[in-house]
C-alpha cells in the first residue's frame, strides 16, 4: 500500500536476508484483521509505503546463523509481539507487552526490510504477512503440528488469542459467572468462546448486526441482543453482569460495559481504541461501585503457552475455528476480501498461497 486509504497493490519487492537471530517464513495463510484495515487508513501512526498483515502462518525456509529454536521446513505461526526476553515485562512473564517490540509508527526500524528498486518499504507490524515471504525474529515464530491447517493457525496469531485471552487471562471468568460481550467481530466472538470454555453460566452477546449475533449464538452465547435490546434485558438477580468485555474500544461501548456490570464486577477492554477517544468516570462512581476496569493487550497472552493450549482446545472441539472463516482467497483478491470485511458481509477472509 503506497498511501493511506488506497488500494492494495500486488508488486514484486526485494526482501533482505535474515540476520543471525532471524528466520524467513514462506507464508501459507494470512488473515485480514481489523487492525490491518485501520493501519491501511493511516491509523496508529502507520508509515507508508507498507506491506501490511500480522496474522499469519507458514513454513520456515531459511534461518540465521544463531537460530537453533526452529529449522528450515518447520511449520510455524507468527506472533506480532516477539518477546525480547530481557525487558522489564518479559522477565516477569508479560511477554505480550514487551517493551522492545516494533510499532506501526516506527520510522527507522522497518524501512529497509523490503525494497522496490531503491525505494524502502515498511514491513507492517514487523510481520508483513500479505506477502509470499517475510523476515522476522526467531522469537516471532512458534511451531505448530501437522494436523493444524494453516488457515486455522493464522487465526491463532491474533484474533483468537486476543479474544479468548480477554476472557481467560484478563477477566479470569469462573464457572457460573454471567458475562456480557460488546462487539461480535473475530475478537469478540473469540471472547465469547473463551467465556464458554471457562464455564460461564450465561453469556450475552451485543452487536448491531444480525448475522454477527446469529454466529455468536452458535459459538456459545446464551442470549444475543442488539444494543437497544440490552437496555431492557433483565440480568438474573437484577444486579448486573459479573464480567463485561468490550471488543469495540469506543467510549460509548466502554461506558456500556461499565454500566452493565454489577457493583464489584470486572470490566475488560480488549477493543483497540483511538488515542484521542476519552472515557469519563466520576471519582464517586469509581470509589462507590468498586468495579475493576482494565485493558488487555493481545489478550494478555504469553504466546509460547497460549498456542499449545488453543491447539488442544481446538482438537477437543472446544474451540471452534472453521465457523469463524467465511472464505479463503488468493493474495491477488485481497482488495475484494478487505471490502467484504469493511462492509460487514464477512467476518474473516483468509488469504492462502
Amino acid at each position: 500500500m503506497w498511501e493511506p486509504g488506497k488500494r492494495f497493490e500486488l508488486e514484486e519487492l526485494t526482501r533482505r536476508s535474515p540476520g543471525p537471530g532471524e528466520v524467513v517464513v514462506r507464508l501459507r495463510a494470512a488473515g485480514i484483521c481489523q487492525t490491518d484495515l485501520t493501519l491501511s487508513r493511516g491509523g496508529f501512526g502507520q508509515q507508508f509505503p507498507v506491506v501490511l498483515g500480522h496474522e499469519g502462518a507458514g513454513e520456515v525456509v531459511e534461518v540465521g546463523s544463531a537460530v537453533s529454536s526452529v529449522s528450515s521446513g518447520d511449520r510455524v505461526v507468527l506472533t506480532w509481539v516477539p518477546p525480547c526476553g530481557h525487558c522489564y515485562h518479559c522477565v516477569r512473564g508479560e511477554t505480550y507487552i514487551c517493551a522492545n517490540r516494533k510499532r506501526a509508527a516506527d520510522t527507522d526500524s522497518a524501512s529497509a526490510d523490503l525494497l522496490r528498486g531503491d525505494v524502502p518499504v515498511h514491513a507492517g507490524m514487523a510481520t508483513a504477512t500479505y506477502a509470499e515471504e517475510t523476515v522476522v525474529p526467531a522469537t516471532a515464530v512458534l511451531p505448530i503440528p501437522e494436523d493444524l491447517p494453516f488457515r486455522y493457525a493464522a487465526l491463532l496469531g491474533c484474533a483468537v488469542p486476543t479474544g479468548v485471552g480477554s476472557a481467560l487471562n484478563a477477566a479470569r471468568v469462573t464457572p457460573g459467572e454471567s458475562v456480557v460481550v460488546f462487539g461480535c467481530g473475530a475478537v469478540g466472538l473469540s471472547a465469547i468462546q473463551g467465556a464458554r470454555i471457562a464455564g460461564a453460566g450465561s453469556i450475552v452477546a451485543v452487536d448491531p448486526q444480525d448475522s454477527r449475533r446469529r454466529l455468536a449464538g452458535t459459538l456459545g452465547a446464551t442470549a444475543v441482543l442488539s444494543p437497544e435490546e440490552l437496555e431492557s434485558y433483565s440480568v438474573p438477580g437484577d444486579v448486573g453482569f459479573d464480567v463485561g468485555i468490550d471488543a469495540v474500544g469506543q467510549p460509548r461501548t466502554i461506558r456500556s460495559a461499565w454500566s452493565a456490570v454489577r457493583r464489584g464486577g470486572r470490566v475488560v477492554i480488549v477493543g483497540a481504541g483511538k488515542a484521542d477517544d476519552i472515557v469519563e468516570f466520576s471519582a464517586a462512581e469509581l470509589f462507590h461501585e468498586e468495579k475493576t476496569l482494565r485493558g488487555t493487550f493481545y489478550g494478555s497472552s504469553n504466546m509460547a503457552f497460549e498456542i499449545p493450549r488453543l491447539i488442544e482446545l481446538w482438537r477437543k472441539g472446544q474451540l471452534k475455528l472453521d465457523e469463524m472463516i467465511d472464505d479463503v482467497v488468493p493474495l491477488q483478491d485481497i482488495n475484494e476480501a478487505a471490502a467484504r470485511q469493511v462492509s460487514g458481509e464477512a467476518l474473516r477472509v483468509m488469504i492462502a498461497q
